[in-house]
C-alpha cells in the first residue's frame, strides 16, 4: 500500500514546530505509519504495539512525501516514510484481532 501526503496536511501538522524552520514531528510520521498500516489489516484490526520506529532523515513540509505499508507476517506490518527515494522513517508495528 503507498499513499501521498497532502503538503497541506503536513503544514498543519508542523504549525508552531521549529518555526522558521519546520520539521514535522516525529510523533506525527509515526501516526501516518500506523494509519497506513491499519488500512491493510483493516477495521476488525487493533494496534498492540510498535515493536520498533526509526527516524533516518528530516521531514519538512515542502517535501513530497510518500508513506508505504506491507504486511509482514505474523500480524506485523512494516511501514515507512519515503521523501523521494530516501526513506525518512520506518515503523514495524504489531496488530492483534479485535476483541
Amino acid at each position: 500500500m503507498t499513499a501521498p501526503v497532502a503538503r497541506a496536511h503536513l503544514e498543519r501538522l508542523c504549525a508552531g514546530h521549529f518555526p522558521g524552520d519546520p520539521l514535522v514531528p516525529g510523533a506525527y510520521l509515526a501516526e501516518l505509519m500506523a494509519a497506513a498500516a491499519a488500512t491493510l489489516v483493516g477495521a476488525t484490526a487493533a494496534p498492540a504495539r510498535l515493536a520498533r520506529v526509526a527516524f533516518h532523515a528530516p521531514v519538512r513540509p515542502a517535501d513530497d512525501v510518500v508513506v508505504r505499508a506491507r504486511r509482514a507476517g505474523g500480524g506485523a506490518v512494516v511501514a515507512g516514510v519515503w521523501v523521494g527515494a530516501r526513506r525518512a522513517a520506518e515503523a514495524v508495528l504489531h496488530f492483534e484481532a479485535a476483541a
